[in-house]
């Protein structure tokens, strides 16, 4: 088996624009919004454009060959030579075998892309979102291509690697085979190996299992994502080679029908937050530094789960095994209202595709068989196709608990009569729901799908958590729960053993799917620069981050809570300050002079609120904890703005890893604190590299230039690409009345 990248020397064109580029790159990020566009804001203000990708492919002397997508943003057609090979319509994988397609030297691969704002609620973007691959199988003999699944299992005192694979003969003879399955560490160190004496006859293709004993085993947990690499080689008598690798972790998985869920025999609870595939500023371009970048900062905050809905890129899958998040992974948006995902394919081989690329990671714990879906009601046959969706799922991976999840629906009439509820009117969504609830009809409706899973998905229900316990024995997820109600869901989720997890319905604002004239969704616990809002320190708490307090202000003009003491419009009035707390009494002052205490603690959500009458100076919250000092903050007026703060995500670059730098712009005052108010309008230059993107977190952002940013919060962020003929790359961010600043990268090639 040979595999070429395919990710360098792309040529694009959108519109009347052409440039070469590297993959992965989305062509839509850059795009000039419209804000008048039909469904605009449901796509953060993207109009429908075009774009076609191609480059050249290598020429292929004899054998198989396929081209491997990681997925798209947008939908469109893929060409190999002018002629059309297939669709692609998903951010998951996809495989095109192209056969006997590739000779002489002139071999062109094509993709033509559009997308629309009204194809889906969200950011859908418009290029390819990680890696493309030639695979060339040899015409003698092979292992197939992701055929490699890696099982672990731990007998007694021994830890074993149970090895699938399938090996292919395309001779016209028998043959005799050595397979060789080999483990090594994470320090690349031979931690097992095994081999096996085989014959397949001409043409025969025979699927094989191994057991290989590791020596001295790491389990994979958060705390320790320790991998592994296997490596199987096909050996022919005369030693010709034929190798597929995969990493792997070890994980093992179960669930206990009262307690829940167990990972290498450890109780867990999934605590995470949904993560979108489009990024602020890099769209659905799917780079591993910055996967690692988001991951981090929901990690941070105490989350040990993602959410992901669509299968992610391996880049992103990578990321997950290497920081060390659970991720619980719904194969689709949906099922059949809207639009057909399967986009022509058979279904079990659209979502095979995606296993394919799930079941090696340890990081993924949970498949889900869509997202938030009617079907669960049992529209459209949907029990029956959440069923067989189920099925192939088990059939290909069985070492996964399974779920679907649904919310509560507005029912039909036709479902309210079949629940026996006379026809009436009803004037609102509410009313409708509130008929189906006095017959119970969320229970009834979803009985069938629920029965297909192990895990029963519940999106915003955690009221039900309760009474669920009381009804049947089942587990069930929080696959989607409010941010407004944290405490509340996280607290039933801890209270009820069958609860296997809790994930918030966004982690990172996101491009697409925001309100009238906001570019991005905004409910995130970080914004779209990475920063984290004050919810996030809200959820620390939660979470159980001890020895901490928060001071946040609520917005006298919107209710928005920030983290500013600068209102001079309304010198002497009352302003409401919350002090976010894991202690259960704050003292509030303000320059020194006792505003008064508040209780905080559990009973009171670990929050104390006070109405302090606005004068410039310091606040400062002091929380204890049984009469104890816990925690002291402050929150101080901030000066004029005065000078810039670069401060850099990594500052070593790789360029073979396809690494970019992130630099976060803070606008200082004279005593270096940042000025939250400041909207400044900064410019970026970059020397050594190129400049990437340059935004701030305002949802309503407006920018005429590619280089020039206002701040947003005191904040923005720059992103750069290194030139590989440099040794360094030089980002200078300047700004009006402020003293520039400098940081540097530097490039490991």
């Amino acid at each position: 088996m040979k595999s070429v990248d395919l990710n360098a020397n792309w040529n694009i064109v959108v519109g009347d624009a052409r440039y070469d580029c590297d993959l992965p790159h989305d062509a839509a990020v850059g795009l000039s919004r419209d804000y008048a566009c039909a469904f605009g804001q449901l796509n953060g203000y993207i109009p429908s454009a075009r774009a076609v990708f191609s480059r050249a492919l290598p020429q292929v002397k004899s054998g198989n060959a396929a081209l491997e997508f990681s997925g798209v943003c947008g939908m469109g057609d893929v060409f190999v030579n002018d002629e059309k090979i297939g669709e692609i319509a998903d951010y998951g994988p996809v495989t095109f075998y192209i056969g006997d397609m590739l000779s002489g030297v002139n071999n062109t691969v094509r993709v033509e892309l559009f997308n629309s704002p009204a194809m889906y609620d969200k950011y859908v973007g418009l290029g390819i979102a990680g890696r493309v691959k030639l695979i060339i199988s040899d015409s003698f003999a092979d292992i197939e291509y992701r055929s490699l699944f890696i099982k672990t299992a731990v007998v007694g005192d021994r830890t074993y690697a149970d090895v699938e694979l399938t090996v292919c003969n395309y001779s016209d003879k028998p043959e005799k085979f050595t397979v060789d399955c080999t483990v090594h560490n994470a320090r690349g160190k031979r931690a097992g190996k095994k081999q096996r004496k085989i014959i397949l006859r001409a043409g025969q293709i025979k699927p094989l299992s191994m057991r290989v004993r590791i020596n001295n085993p790491y389990e994979w947990s958060p705390s320790d994502p320790y991998m592994y690499s296997m490596t199987a080689k096909l050996i022919a008598q005369d030693g010709t080679e034929r190798e597929e690798r995969a990493r792997f972790g070890i994980a093992s998985r179960s669930l206990n029908p009262t307690r829940g869920l167990y990972v290498n025999n450890r109780n867990v609870l999934l605590l995470g937050a949904y993560l979108s595939h489009a990024d602020a500023a890099l769209g659905g371009a799917s780079v591993y530094c910055n996967e690692v970048r988001r991951l981090e900062a929901l990690k941070a905050i105490g989350y040990n789960a993602v959410h992901f809905v669509d299968c992610p890129t391996e880049a992103a899958l990578d990321a997950c095994d290497d920081v060390g998040m659970y991720a619980f992974v719904d194969l689709l948006d949906r099922l059949v209202a809207g639009k057909t995902p399967f986009a022509g394919m058979q279904p079990h081989l659209y979502i095979s595709e995606k296993l394919l690329t799930l079941r090696n990671h340890p990081s993924v714990t949970m498949y889900g068989v869509a997202d938030d879906v009617p079907e669960c009601y049992g529209r459209n046959d949907g029990h029956a196709l959440i069923a067989s969706v189920a099925e192939i799922i088990r059939d290909t991976d069985d070492t996964r608990p399974v779920t679907v999840s649904a919310r509560e629906f507005v029912p039909t009439l036709k479902e309210l009569e079949a629940a026996g509820v006379k026809r009436a009117h009803y004037d609102s969504e509410s009313a409708l729901i509130n008929a189906g609830r006095e017959k119970n009809l969320f229970d009834n409706l979803t009985a069938g799908a629920f029965e297909a899973v192990d895990v029963c998905g519940f999106n915003y229900l955690y009221p039900l958590y309760e009474s669920e316990k009381a009804k049947r024995d089942r587990l069930v997820v929080g696959a989607r729960t409010s941010s407004e109600r944290a405490f509340e869901s996280l607290d039933a989720t801890e209270k009820n053993g069958r609860v296997i997890g809790d994930f918030n319905e966004c982690g990172i604002d996101y491009l697409g799917g925001g309100k009238l004239n906001e570019i991005y969704t905004t409910l995130g616990d970080i914004d779209a620069i990475g920063c984290e809002k004050p919810q996030a320190v809200y959820k620390r708490i939660l979470l159980g981050e001890r020895n901490i307090a928060y001071i946040t202000c609520v917005d006298p003009d919107d209710g928005e809570h920030v983290n500013m003491w600068n209102w001079p419009r309304y010198l002497g009035q009352k302003i409401t300050v919350k002090v976010y707390t894991s202690g259960d009494v704050v003292a509030l002052y303000l320059d020194g002079r006792l505003i008064g205490r508040k209780l905080a603690g559990k009973v009171n959500r670990h929050i104390a609120t006070f109405q302090v009458d606005y004068y410039p100076g310091t606040l400062e919250a002091v929380a204890y904890f049984k009469g104890t000092e816990c925690a002291r903050t402050q929150l101080k007026t901030a000066n004029s703005p005065k000078s810039i703060r670069l401060e850099a995500y990594q500052k070593n670059l790789s360029v073979s890893r396809g690494d970019l730098g992130f630099a976060t712009v803070d606008v200082c005052d004279r005593d270096g604190e940042l000025v939250p108010y400041a909207m400044r309008t900064l410019t970026a230059t970059v020397t050594g590299g190129e400049l990437v993107a340059f935004i701030n977190a305002d949802p309503m952002m407006r920018k005429s230039e590619f280089d020039m940013c206002p701040a947003y919060g005191g904040h923005a962020l720059a992103v750069v690409r290194p030139d590989p003929a440099e040794n360094k790359v030089v980002l200078k961010v300047t700004g009006d009345g402020l003293l520039s600043s400098k940081i540097s990268f530097k490039i490991k090639n």
